[in-house]
């Protein structure tokens, strides 16, 4: 498998339309993602932003981060 592929796969877990932010429904459908630090949500109006916050925090994960996620 490569690195690629792993990734994508954790990308799909990790990043996902939604229309509520903090329990709150929101009119347009908004992007979450997923912080392994923190254990809440990153929210974005696109997903090429929020594939974009969640591969550049994946490098900084401890082991443990990431197989939370």
């Amino acid at each position: 498998m490569t690195k690629q592929y792993q990734i994508q796969e954790f990308i799909n877990r990790n990043v996902c339309k939604t229309y509520y932010i903090d329990g709150i429904k929101q009119d347009a459908p908004v992007w979450s993602t997923f912080d392994a630090r923190e254990g809440d949500y990153w929210y974005s109006e696109k997903y090429h932003e929020a594939v974009s916050l969640f591969v550049s925090n994946w490098d900084n994960l401890t082991m443990q981060e990431k197989e939370n996620c």
